[in-house]
């Protein structure tokens, strides 16, 4: 179990106290609010959507692991009008604190080296700020084995349907995995900010985006790997968008 408080205050000098407690993967929250004058009313800020998202699923031990969570407003509009999520993610493995990523255009990231053989449930959870609630992302497994042990490589290669486009224009990056037996997931990057991800068919995996920064973007695809296979990742491919 893994417990947070989040004590803020409003122009009007009232603290408010928000509780969050995770237990077999449930949150509950209680608010309250703390004045000398007395309180005008609680405050409830906006819901969030918290993902994760690790660099491999199944590794070796020692091998490093990035985790990556993002975290936007549950409701778009309220992101329009309140801005990007910002504030810290903390990350766990179990009941276990891995460490603490600092958000960045609504993205925080962890690498971790130090998970033991066996199978981890690990999650991220939102610390909150005074506009958006806590959040807490649904859990991924991670099955770390024996650096003895064998899992055979792959590699993965990228390419893009357009090599440039105009800001808002569409692009498929299609990710190959040799060999093509590999099961499991491929995530794609623009530099360390996860763009999505594709699930493998026949060796390939796709993903198709609109929301490209204008500029030189720089395009890798990672797969995660399986019980099988290693995880690997691709070169960079950059496209340039007008």
């Amino acid at each position: 179990m893994s417990k947070r408080l989040l004590f803020f205050a409003n122009a009007s000098g009232e603290v408010h106290l928000q509780s969050w407690i995770r237990a077999a993967a449930a949150l509950a929250v209680t608010v309250g609010c703390f004045s000398l004058t007395g309180c005008s009313g609680f405050f409830f800020g906006t819901g969030v959507t918290v993902t994760l998202t690790p660099s491999a699923t199944n590794a070796t031990s020692g091998t490093s692991i990035t985790l990556t969570s993002t975290v936007a407003a549950a409701d778009p509009a309220a992101q329009k009008s309140q801005g990007t999520p910002a504030g810290s993610v903390d990350f766990y493995d179990g009941s276990t604190d891995l460490g603490t990523g600092t958000l960045s255009s609504g993205t925080a990231t962890l690498a971790v080296t130090t998970l033991a053989v066996g199978t981890h449930t690990v999650y991220a959870m939102f610390d909150g700020s005074s506009s958006y609630n806590q959040g807490t992302s649904p859990s991924k497994t991670i099955t770390i084995t024996s650096s003895g042990s064998s899992l055979t490589a792959t590699s993965t290669t990228l390419s893009l349907s357009a090599s440039s486009i105009a800001t808002g224009g569409s692009v498929t990056m299609s990710a190959t995995v040799s060999p093509t037996a590999a099961s499991g997931n491929v995530n794609f990057y623009n530099g360390s900010t996860l763009l999505g991800s594709g699930t493998l068919a026949s060796g390939t995996a796709s993903f198709t985006t609109t929301a490209l920064p204008t500029g030189s973007d720089s395009i890798t695809a990672t797969y995660e790997g399986d019980t099988t296979y290693a995880s690997s990742t691709s070169s960079a491919v950059t496209i340039t968008v007008n």
